[in-house]
């Protein structure tokens, strides 16, 4: 096994460890090249499926402490429904300065990306 999907292995299994005590996560899923037969992933993708919005704060604390392992990740959030609400956002505090805090919709579920009505 080659040393980046060694690292990604670590950080799913480290977000696992935190993630698995946040009230209102349901599933969690590994998809896309990292869970594919692909030798050397850039990434790796998750779904998060939840019960409702509150546990998202949560979630985003959840993946930023698996950064030092292995910082190329996305997480995608879905509700009990399998509606697909949005991406993780990588920043510690919600809203920040950044330029994607000025998307459109950007916040309006705290520490959640491209959400859509």
């Amino acid at each position: 096994m080659n040393g980046r999907r060694i690292q990604i292995q670590q950080a799913v299994e480290k977000f696992l460890t935190f993630v698995k005590h946040v009230d209102g996560v349901l599933e969690v899923a590994l998809f896309g090249s990292a869970a594919s037969g692909k030798a050397i992933p850039q990434d790796f993708d998750l779904m998060v499926f939840i019960r409702d919005e509150k546990c998202i704060t949560k979630i985003s604390e959840c993946i930023r402490k698996t950064t030092s392992i292995f910082h190329a990740h996305d997480v995608f959030i879905f509700n009990a429904h399998r509606q697909y609400l949005g991406r993780i956002c990588e920043c510690k505090r919600c809203p920040t300065l950044s330029v994607e805090c000025k998307v459109k919709e950007c916040g309006k579920i705290k520490y959640l990306k491209s959400w859509k009505d």
